[in-house]
């Protein structure tokens, strides 16, 4: 069987893209609610990934097929094309808010003085490639960018450490827990990062100890994450739910930039190379499902509809924006959850069930 994913870069998937998409206005969102306590929020809701991580890495283990393969094993065709159209709708709703913020970040903090909405459509371009390609071909963009992203993240967290003041995120817990689990409810649309594992069910050679790196590279990218929210924080302590955009907002005060210049700008750029990328894994899957719910052999045109549905969210609902970002930080919160944390606890079982059925046969 030949497999269009190394064990290498699955961990290096989670390391490259996952940290990047929460560095924008995640960390405002957490601070609003949670206060000094954001980095707890944000600790809270990667274990809940991490405890769905560790079921779909016993699913990797166990199944002889893809996620495709598994659901219509124990479902049936159109009770997995069901199921896959849910996903569909989950991956298209779970893309608008970090495309929304990288949109106004490219439109009001890069071009200040000739804001325009024609500077972020080259995005759409490249998404609508990405759509077009290969499985493998994130799996060689793991490869390459997680450099940059690491590089990037080390970068804003160096020129930031000397304006950190970390006493104001003591004492912990101060806000309470009803606050710090609704700063985590907010959160769901940009975390459910488990969920790409499920899709990466069957498309590469797992074997021993792969569990192992898996976890440890989804740890090293929920570290990266958690000490970011609480640099955020010691940086901009009481005000720090007004910075809406961390990225340039965290760094941009010391000292070093006053002597030299905005070398932060370096990491910046790196960042946002890699999150260009980042925000278009939504997308992809989404294609892939389309491709695999109606067998659409020309990939082109489940990229052309996918990322037509977000261009067009993107500038004609551009107005509705603030409202559409609340019910996704709202309403619809608990549909991701469900989505991304609960509906993959069950994959495991999944895996058992078909092998059950082999031995009964």
């Amino acid at each position: 069987m030949k497999f269009q994913l190394k064990t290498r870069q699955v961990c290096l998937f989670f390391i490259a893209f996952l940290p990047v998409i929460k560095l924008f206005t995640l960390p405002s969102v957490f601070a609003q609610t949670a206060r000094e306590d954001m980095w707890i929020s944000a600790t809270i809701s990667l274990l809940l990934d991490f405890i769905t991580l560790s079921f779909l890495i016993v699913a990797c283990k166990k199944a002889q097929t893809n996620f495709f393969g598994l659901l219509e094993n124990n479902f049936g065709k159109i009770a997995s094309k069901i199921i896959l159209m849910l996903y569909f709708v989950f991956f298209s709703l779970k893309a608008i808010v970090p495309l929304g913020e990288q949109k106004d970040y490219v439109e009001l903090t890069l071009y200040t003085l000739m804001p325009s909405k024609l500077y972020f459509l080259p995005f759409f371009a490249l998404a609508f490639y990405l759509c077009t390609k290969h499985l493998r071909v994130l799996g060689r963009l793991s490869d390459v960018l997680w450099v940059l992203s690491v590089i990037g993240l080390l970068i804003l967290l160096s020129l930031s450490l000397p304006n950190a003041e970390f006493d104001a995120i003591l004492p912990i817990g101060a806000t309470g827990v009803k606050r710090i689990l609704s700063a985590s409810f907010k959160a769901f649309n940009w975390f459910g990062d488990a969920v790409y594992l499920m899709f990466f069910i069957g498309e590469f050679d797992f074997r021993k100890k792969d569990g192992l790196k898996i976890s440890i590279s989804y740890l090293i990218s929920s570290l990266l994450v958690v000490i970011f929210m609480a640099v955020f924080y010691s940086v901009f302590t009481s005000i720090a739910f007004r910075q809406r955009f961390a990225l340039t907002e965290i760094s941009k005060y010391t000292a070093v930039i006053n002597n030299i210049g905005r070398f932060d700008y370096f990491g910046i750029v790196c960042l946002l190379f890699s999150n260009a990328f980042a925000l278009s894994i939504p997308l992809y899957f989404s294609c892939r499902i389309l491709n695999h719910v109606f067998n659409i052999n020309k990939k082109w045109i489940s990229a052309l509809i996918t990322t037509a549905i977000q261009l067009i969210i993107m500038t004609v609902f551009t107005q509705y924006y603030l409202s559409i970002e609340k019910l996704m930080t709202g309403a619809l919160s608990i549909f991701f959850f469900i989505m991304a944390n609960v509906l993959p606890l069950a994959t495991p079982f999944l895996t058992f069930r078909r092998k059950q059925n082999e031995i009964n046969a």
